[in-house]
């Protein structure tokens, strides 16, 4: 056999955990499934820690992990396992019942700059992130420092997941300029279609056309879209794990925001301009549920073209002929 032709030992190893022959570690799902339940309950316990993301973040890792499966750390490293320790688990539970006390003993000063777009509201939103610091003493440094390592995909996805998933915090912040941004290019674009159209500049930039006048408002930013591709692209990844390109997924997902902001523009252009040749009645009407099935097609276009890019080619399955044993050669000399 050609050295052209050997088998990768890795891409064999890749391919086994493709197939669930292996089963993910169960330290480690324990641990993210303490986490997610342990987010949840601080949540429940002081209502100042109240934030999605941390919480989406630790099930994402968690169902990927799961999904993934036990893998080693290279092609010559058996799988690893060690056990939980009660005492780390202890210090846990402590630690969490510690970040909620003192969030419980804050929330009174802090409560009002909850959401808000100032320092306060920044220091709370990046407070509510300490609810995962407890997760670290799970586990010494030394297997932090293999987990990664091994499963880095998912923790990437997870990271991800804690900082861009339902980004309703970043829009708002954006809105003056974006607002700003998104009114003067749908109106670049509609006047072309519609005469007389006059853009008037505010916190909420109103296009006004001779029959119908549209305002967009922060609720028309495309938050809406970028929380249903996230749904939706989260499902894909989720049932595709093992046979997506970890690095084409990753490019595919920050481009596919992009694309959801651009499809939110075209869509309040069509407001702008069928609303303005006839159709203003309709568009007052519907252009709030007609709203999702614009994002879902968009989706859907989307995922069409970028699917089979994200999706890796395996490496042919070449057999490998077997040396006759010492029985057959002495069959084939009798």
């Amino acid at each position: 056999m050609s050295p052209a032709t050997t088998p990768n030992p890795s891409r064999i190893l890749a391919d086994s955990s493709r197939t669930g022959s292996f089963t993910a570690p169960r330290f480690l799902l324990v641990a993210l499934l303490l986490t997610v339940c342990a987010v949840a309950a601080d949540q429940f316990a002081a209502t100042i820690l109240h934030s999605t993301s941390p919480l989406w973040a630790a099930t994402a890792c968690l169902l990927l992990v799961w999904r993934r499966g036990n893998v080693a750390a290279s092609s010559g490293d058996p799988p690893f396992e060690i056990s939980l320790q009660i005492g780390r688990v202890a210090a846990f539970f402590a630690l969490h019942g510690g970040i909620v006390s003192f969030a419980r003993s804050l929330s009174g000063a802090f409560q009002s700059s909850s959401g808000a777009a100032n320092f306060q509201g920044t220091l709370l939103a990046a407070g509510k992130l300490s609810v995962l610091v407890p997760t670290l003493i799970l586990f010494p440094l030394s297997t932090w420092r293999k987990i990664p390592a091994i499963y880095f995909p998912e923790a990437i996805a997870g990271l991800v997941v804690l900082l861009t998933f339902f980004p309703s915090r970043i829009l708002h912040s954006a809105w003056p300029w974006y607002g700003q941004a998104l009114g003067r290019f749908v109106h670049a674009v509609s006047r072309v279609f519609v005469s007389n159209l006059a853009y008037l500049a505010d916190s909420n930039p109103t296009l006004s056309g001779p029959e119908l006048d549209v305002t967009i408002v922060p609720e028309c930013s495309g938050i809406n879209g970028l929380e249903l591709f996230d749904y939706l692209f989260g499902v894909v990844a989720l049932l595709d794990w093992n046979r997506l390109r970890k690095d084409r997924t990753l490019l595919v997902y920050f481009a596919g925001l992009l694309a959801m902001l651009f499809g939110n523009a075209i869509r309040i252009i069509s407001f702008v301009v069928f609303g303005n040749h006839g159709y203003s009645e309709s568009i007052s009407r519907f252009h709030i549920s007609a709203g999702w099935i614009f994002f879902s097609a968009v989706f859907l276009v989307y995922l069409s073209m970028t699917y089979g890019w994200m999706v890796s080619k395996r490496d042919p399955v070449i057999p490998i002929p077997k040396k006759p044993s010492k029985f057959s050669d002495v069959t084939s000399r009798n």
